[in-house]
């Protein structure tokens, strides 16, 4: 009887291991895919993410600028509001 029980725990393990290991190998092969298609969307757009961030670098300066521009006004409003006093 023990040899029995021995050998039935045996082959349930073996079986629990081979699905976890069909499992494991469905997972991969989908993650696989999916790196594929998010490479060739990245490849197919790599132009555009480049235009995007150059764009952004140059927006980013021109708000720079912008921004010193406003500074300097409003340090020359403050200068007229301390004449005004």
């Amino acid at each position: 009887m023990n040899a029995i029980g021995w050998q039935i725990g045996a082959v349930l393990f073996g079986l629990a291991i081979l699905i976890i290991g069909i499992y494991l190998a469905k997972t991969l092969s989908a993650a696989t895919k999916t790196i594929d298609r998010v490479n060739k969307i990245i490849d197919s757009n790599e132009r555009h993410i480049e235009e995007i961030i150059d764009n952004a670098a140059d927006i980013t300066s021109d708000v720079r600028s912008i921004l010193d521009i406003v500074e300097k006004i409003t340090g020359f409003f403050k200068i007229l509001k301390v004449f005004k006093k």
